[in-house]
């Protein structure tokens, strides 16, 4: 099975760190893990989850870009504090929603992402539940929220919360860190627009302040990887934490999620080992085609103009360290759509109708349901009129 890992003995490990894995954020393959389902500290990828909270309040008009936001002592002096990831921003400075979305996710600015949490004054503990409430709803196993920065609950200053101890801190299991970046990819994939930017800026004292991307394995980066370009997301740093990093890459025509937790050794060890996580799966792993059996190429159409419509696609792809020879290749029609074993008009082109499911051993998912991946009409089929609906 695809885990500890494949073709290794248990003890064998490809990278130096307490926890690894590599997914496919469409479908959530999970092509390697290693100790993935251990609950560790996560520093900075926290804001992974801050990013996702924002992006919904932005989504029901609860927040907006261009909204600002004015830095008050408090924010301030987290900001200025050298012992975390600063960038100085002012107290009396107003800044814009989507100027402290980058800093946070760029720079990873602590007191960008503490004033976003914090945004028309709703306090700490509020945007604490949102983030349980959301983490909750990605479906999120084992993890502890304790704010929105990934500091320790005491290191947050005047925004520590009383019900957790001093030491309390955010903490998830890898296979968890890669289901919340597959939720921040598939529902906001704009998100690499910001997280793909080399360096950004914004204005304090009336300065335009230049800051750059901690992700050292972007395109044209030191870490960079020629035939593998990186769009993101996060990295992660603490003493407890140690040094952490998921990233999205893309590689022969899919976005690739990995996730490094504590990475063990000194400098650049997190993409060093980042980057053993992409070559052990240009070596070990290909893409495998599947096909729908002929009778699945089309679907059966009530109340429309023709019986049968086609679907798309009729082949799919899974990832393989060897050729799949036990395996089901399914499809499942949704509801209301659903009638029997077909679907009821109208339908729109590439509207989706159900899903294709994969069940085979060496196959397993970040959610632990079955491999799948979304079905498309190929072709509309309105209404029909009486007699076509009477014989269809």
């Amino acid at each position: 099975m695809i885990g500890s890992p494949v073709n290794a003995a248990a003890n064998d490990h490809v990278v130096d760190a307490k926890a690894a894995l590599i997914a496919d954020a469409a479908t959530g393959q999970v092509i390697y893990q290693q100790n993935s389902n251990q609950k560790l500290p996560v520093a900075s990828i926290s804001k992974l989850l801050t990013a996702c909270v924002i992006e919904d309040e932005i989504q029901h008009h609860q927040l907006h870009w261009n909204d600002k936001i004015t830095f008050n002592k408090q924010l301030a002096d987290i900001s200025n504090d050298k012992n975390y990831s600063a960038l100085g921003l002012q107290k009396g400075e107003s800044y814009t929603v989507k100027d402290l979305y980058n800093a946070m996710l760029i720079k990873s600015a602590d007191g960008a992402a503490l004033a976003l949490a914090t945004a028309h004054g709703q306090t700490m503990a509020q945007f604490n539940q949102k983030m349980r409430t959301k983490a909750k709803q990605i479906g999120l196993k084992d993890y502890q929220i304790v704010n929105p920065v990934g500091l320790n609950n005491e290191d947050t200053k005047a925004f520590q919360l009383k019900q957790y101890s001093n030491k309390a801190q955010n903490s998830m299991t890898a296979c968890d860190v890669a289901l919340l970046a597959q939720y921040l990819l598939k529902h906001y994939p704009n998100v690499v627009q910001t997280t793909g930017q080399v360096q950004s800026q914004i204005r304090v004292k009336g300065q335009v302040k230049t800051y750059r991307n901690m992700n050292k394995m972007l395109v044209g980066q030191p870490m960079a990887m020629k035939d593998i370009p990186i769009d993101g997301l996060k990295t992660g740093t603490s003493d407890e934490a140690g040094a952490c990093f998921v990233s999205s890459g893309q590689y022969q025509g899919h976005q690739i999620i990995t996730v490094v937790l504590n990475a063990h050794g000194k400098g650049d060890a997190r993409f060093t080992a980042t980057q053993q996580l992409y070559r052990y799966l240009q070596s070990n792993y290909h893409l495998q085609s599947l096909k729908l059996k002929q009778s699945d190429q089309r679907v059966r159409v009530s109340n429309g103009r023709q019986r049968f419509a086609k679907v798309t696609p009729v082949a799919i792809q899974v990832w393989a360290n060897k050729p799949l020879s036990h395996y089901t290749v399914t499809t499942h029609y949704q509801k209301p759509l659903v009638k029997g074993k077909g679907v009821k008009a109208p339908l729109r082109k590439n509207q989706q109708i159900g899903l294709i499911k994969v069940k085979a051993l060496q196959l397993t998912t970040l959610n632990n349901q079955p491999w799948s991946t979304p079905l498309y009409a190929k072709q509309a089929d309105p209404v029909g009129n009486f007699w076509q609906r009477l014989i269809n």
